[in-house]
């Protein structure tokens, strides 16, 4: 996965797999997600960001229905 995002074009034909494995790798993160209060306690300064992060893809993926 990480070598199709280092190209810069994706082949039409290997785009369908490619947001599938991603968004399997996103599951398979957010399963493994333990205690967020406890890191955005810890990293309050990135929190801004990684929650801005989330926005965007939620927007994203309300696209894809």
């Amino acid at each position: 996965m990480k070598k199709l995002l280092e190209e810069a074009y994706i082949d039409p034909d290997d785009a369908g797999k490619s947001i599938n494995y991603a968004l399997d790798d996103l599951k398979q993160s957010l399963k493994r997600v333990r205690n967020p209060e406890k890191w955005a306690e810890k990293y309050l300064r990135s929190l801004p960001g990684v929650i801005d992060m989330m926005e965007r893809l939620t927007h994203i993926f309300g696209k894809m229905k």
